[in-house]
């Protein structure tokens, strides 16, 4: 059976951290779909640093470039346009940017592919114009107008895009029903996980816990990092994993904390060999109150026990994650394990992440394709 071209819209780099955008790119790719993963077209202007001037000049030196992952049938594609912040920077992407895009993208996938979209704005509705995609299917995993310097008409842009896709997803409830109205057939499609991989880790007992870890973005303006203080100042070892974003100064001198960088998603088992427990301290503000934190299943799949903040996503859990709201009473809850931690809670947590292993998320998605695909 031949698969469709299938050109993924993302809102991160290939190389960021592994989410939602990579994992279904690389399953559309396994599947037989032809996949092209696009990288970020930009939602607002760069932060003026000597890294963002570094990031723009390679982006510039590399876009249009092509590149493939190790992965048969995945392409990556690194678009060059500016970020659609001004009415100059919109001109110039309608003009000249976005048709070489198109031009670039129809060239390497041929006409009407699938196109999976991110983020709302206006460069992807111009660029999934000139596509003219046989299916569009908008992957709802953020809410983009709670993120800092979007454009003023994302909201705007997003009821466009909700007016215009075929199918429409939503990563929680929260997200979902903030569509409701306007899209009563979005159905609920949250993160996943590769359980095997993560289930090599499960193990151990069900005694006190030494250390404990955090592995993501590592960014005070999601994270409450008093959280992580406060864990390691009562006597916890606390493994940080990720990119590091903006922090206050001095976190990573606090004594108990060690932070070792980034890693691969395929090497992150291994960097997570030796945590007893998992901390999910997010800050509950406009930008994570909608999120379903990519990384909960794959906490959940190694059997170990996580302790979060009562994100609307997370407290749907229920009795399969430990909820805390302030540094004390994190704490509180990782000291008591001794006397809460059960094999039964064990069993529990690896038979959820069972349950939502990507295998079943994708042909979930690829259902609701190939129906909308066989009636359109």
């Amino acid at each position: 059976m031949n698969r469709p071209p299938v050109i993924v819209l993302s809102s991160i780099r290939w190389g960021f951290l592994w989410q939602r955008h990579q994992a279904l790119s690389t399953l559309f790719a396994r599947a037989g779909y032809p996949t092209t993963f696009v990288e970020s077209t930009g939602l607002s202007n760069p932060r003026p640093s000597r890294d963002s001037l570094r990031k723009v000049a390679a982006r510039v030196f590399h876009s249009g470039k092509k590149g493939r992952p190790g992965e048969k049938n995945l392409t990556i594609y690194s678009p060059l346009v500016a970020p659609p912040t001004s009415k100059v920077f919109r001109r110039i992407n309608a003009r000249m940017l976005v048709p070489r895009v198109v031009r670039d993208l129809r060239r390497m996938d041929g006409p009407n592919p699938i196109v999976v979209v991110y983020p709302p704005a206006r460069t992807t509705l111009d660029i999934v114009s000139g596509l003219e995609p046989r299916l569009l299917f908008y992957d709802r995993a953020d809410d983009y107008a709670a993120f800092p310097g979007v454009p003023k008409d994302i909201a705007a842009t997003e009821r466009e895009l909700l007016r215009r896709a075929d199918i429409v997803s939503c990563t929680s409830t929260v997200l979902l029903e903030e569509v409701r109205a306007s899209r009563p057939d979005a159905f609920l499609s949250g993160p996943a996980v590769d359980y095997e991989r993560f289930a090599a880790l499960r193990g151990g007992g069900h005694g006190s816990v030494r250390t404990v870890c955090f592995f993501g973005d590592v960014n005070e303006e999601r994270l409450d990092l008093a959280i992580l203080v406060a864990v390691a100042h009562a006597g916890f070892g606390v493994r940080l994993i990720g990119r590091l974003g903006r922090v206050e100064k001095g976190f990573l001198d606090t004594p108990g904390i060690d932070y070792r960088g980034a890693v691969a998603h395929a090497e992150l088992p291994e960097a997570l060999a030796g945590v007893d427990a998992f901390v999910l301290p997010y800050r509950m503000n406009s930008l994570t109150r909608g999120i379903s934190p990519a990384k909960i299943y794959e906490c959940l799949a190694t059997g170990k026990p996580v302790v979060a903040a009562p994100l609307p996503a997370i407290a749907e859990l229920g009795e399969h994650v430990y909820i805390a709201d302030t540094p004390e009473g994190f704490v509180e809850v990782l000291r008591e394990f001794p006397a809460t931690e059960t094999g039964e809670r064990v069993r529990g947590r690896l038979d959820l992440a069972r349950a939502n292993a990507w295998a079943t998320r994708f042909a979930q998605i690829e259902t609701r394709i190939q129906g909308s695909l066989s009636t359109g």
